[in-house]
């Protein structure tokens, strides 16, 4: 048997060169696996709304007035309702700030509001459906103060809404793109735009026969229309889009189908000119809610509806069933940690080990 004539502090260092070496072999090869904890919100209510200010504060909105802020990501929940009615569905919510936000009331006609929110200076009404048949699905905000709403179309025109200082007003873009008959979105989880760098954003549509994708590039004053895969029907198409730093996600389905595995998950590397599907998930019925996150140099999807929820394990290629719960918001606080929620208050923690 060989001698070892390395002794002392040399041989100590070249042990430790090949401890690390075989320490960094064994994590890198370890799959990522996620772990899920359910959080306590103090309500009832349907969360539909959901949507982190930075890794610690998160704000979320549902039924019953229901506004909620935690700035524990997600450990502890405060509860805010509107004084003035009681029965409104706050459908969506995006953070200005720690203490202010825009709520979106979504509804037929006058039900559909726009709601600003401080919490030491209380509650405003900035916006009020004035069309009969008109009903807002979503919110969403860029960075300068700039923002969108998109709604069900009303008239041969996309209906957006925008605003330039942080949804203090809110006026009726007459750039938007031409909408197919009874265009809409669906409430469903206040993820059906989304906005990126530069005056990017995206529009994901549905119900009565669309499912296509809005995009602009110059904070709305033009757009390109993109079509997608996604089924169709009078229930049917886009409720969610989201990005990761190459590619677009979206899901969908068709509301009216609970009860089979649908196709309804699909990713663009090129803007949304070509779409690749994500199949073979378990869960029935439509999806949702959409969130993604890169981590540890891979994309993580995770997506969810009434029949549960799901994550695409992006190291291992393949589907993961997260809970078979009624859940329908989604969102990365972080590169590894996320929340969903659903009805009956229920919100679960879910982090990638």
């Amino acid at each position: 048997m060989k001698k070892n004539i390395l002794t002392g502090k040399k041989a100590l260092n070249y042990s430790c060169i090949i401890f690390v070496l075989i320490f960094t072999v064994a994590c890198g090869s370890k799959n990522v696996s996620p772990k899920i904890t359910e959080l306590k919100t103090n309500t009832d209510a349907l969360i539909i709304g959901l949507q982190s200010f930075s890794d610690s504060v998160v704000w979320a909105s549902g039924t019953y007035s229901t506004l909620m802020k935690s700035t524990n990501a997600g450990a502890d929940w405060k509860v805010f309702t509107y004084p003035e009615v009681d029965s409104l569905q706050f459908r969506d919510v995006h953070p200005i700030s720690e203490k202010e936000a825009i709520v979106l009331s979504a509804g037929e006609g006058k039900l559909s509001q726009l709601l600003y929110f401080h919490e030491e200076a209380g509650w405003k009404k900035v916006f009020q459906m004035n069309q009969e048949k008109g009903f807002i699905d979503a919110v969403q905000f860029w960075e300068n103060g700039q923002g969108l709403v998109y709604g069900d179309a009303i008239d041969s025109l996309a209906y957006i809404l925008k605003t330039t200082d942080f949804g203090r007003s809110w006026v009726r873009i007459p750039t938007a793109p031409e909408a197919n008959e009874r265009e809409g979105g669906f409430a469903s989880s206040g993820s059906n735009i989304l906005t990126g760098e530069e005056g990017e954003a995206w529009i994901a549509t549905g119900a009565n026969g669309s499912a296509r994708v809005f995009y602009t590039s110059d904070y709305g004053r033009s757009w390109n229309v993109k079509n997608t895969p996604m089924m169709t029907g009078e229930f049917a198409g886009l409720t969610a889009i989201k990005k990761t730093n190459d590619k677009l996600w979206i899901t969908g389905g068709d509301l009216a189908i609970s009860d089979k595995q649908l196709q309804n998950v699909y990713y663009s590397d090129n803007n949304g000119d070509k779409w690749n599907a994500l199949p073979d998930h378990q869960t029935a019925g439509s999806f949702y809610g959409v969130a993604v996150t890169e981590f540890l140099n891979n994309e993580f999807v995770l997506v969810c509806g009434p029949k549960g929820a799901e994550i695409w394990l992006g190291d291992q290629q393949k589907w993961q069933v997260l809970s078979e719960e009624d859940i329908w918001t989604a969102t990365f606080i972080d590169s590894r940690t996320a929340l969903i929620a659903g009805r009956n208050g229920k919100m679960w923690k879910v982090e990638l080990e």
